[in-house]
């Protein structure tokens, strides 16, 4: 008993597979170049908004209602490196440096986030939204 047929590959069966694999590409492309370009650290905190390149080490002191919140940028990352909160979440949440992650200390109300000059960032939905 012969479980296999002869496959037949037809022309328009070439062009579909085409089409898929150019969509592939294309998007593919698409995505690799919304990541592209300068990143910077976004930092909000209770007296103001401060942006730093990602590529520069440094330290900022961040203030917010329970105290001062320490945000270290170094090799390309950043992280919240010592804050006043109870839980320290946001010291455990670790050090981020692609677009659009961020780290929160909620408590003393300061936001750091990754954004790039090269992407059209609306803040929409992302895959971390799920």
């Amino acid at each position: 008993m012969k479980f296999y047929s002869k496959v037949r590959v037809r022309f328009l069966d070439l062009v579909i597979f085409g089409v898929a694999a150019a969509l592939v590409v294309g998007t593919s492309l698409l995505v690799l170049n919304r990541q592209s370009g300068t990143r910077y650290v976004q930092m909000t905190g209770e007296t103001g908004e401060w942006i730093a390149p990602l590529n520069k080490d440094a330290e900022y002191q961040i203030p917010g209602p329970l105290g001062i919140t320490y945000v270290h940028i170094h090799d390309g990352t950043a992280a919240v490196v010592d804050s006043p909160c109870k839980n320290k979440l946001c010291i455990l949440a670790g050090a981020i440096s692609e677009p659009n992650q961020w780290v929160a200390c909620l408590p003393n109300k300061v936001f750091v986030r990754i954004t790039s000059s090269g992407t059209n960032d609306s803040g929409g939905v992302d895959a971390g939204a799920f």
